[in-house]
């Protein structure tokens, strides 16, 4: 079994929804499965755009094998308390690539 660290960055956006980032992890050997475990996250309405609630927070993951990459791709959403996707947001996900 091999563990692996790893992070996502969703810079700052102005919203329309969920969005979506690649990264590939290198465990140096090659693997027949593996998944991806979250691990934390850090997430934040972008400063100086106003009072925000809570509304919805999306995060999900998915990992694939290549050789010896895991290429996970991380989904991140947030908004407020109006249920609309016209928020500036950002943050971070955290995740443990596990494989064997």
């Amino acid at each position: 079994m091999i563990i692996r660290n790893a992070n996502a960055t969703f810079n700052r956006f102005d919203g329309s929804g969920p969005r979506q980032v690649t990264t590939d992890v290198d465990v140096g050997v090659p693997l027949s499965s593996a998944a991806a475990i979250l691990t934390g996250f850090n997430v934040s309405f972008s400063p100086n755009d106003g009072d925000h609630h809570l509304g919805n927070l999306d995060v999900r993951l998915d990992a694939v094998v290549i050789g010896n990459l895991v290429r996970v791709t991380s989904t991140f959403g947030l908004r407020d308390w109006s249920g609309s996707w016209d928020d500036r947001y950002e943050g971070q996900i955290f995740f443990a690539v596990v494989g064997e």
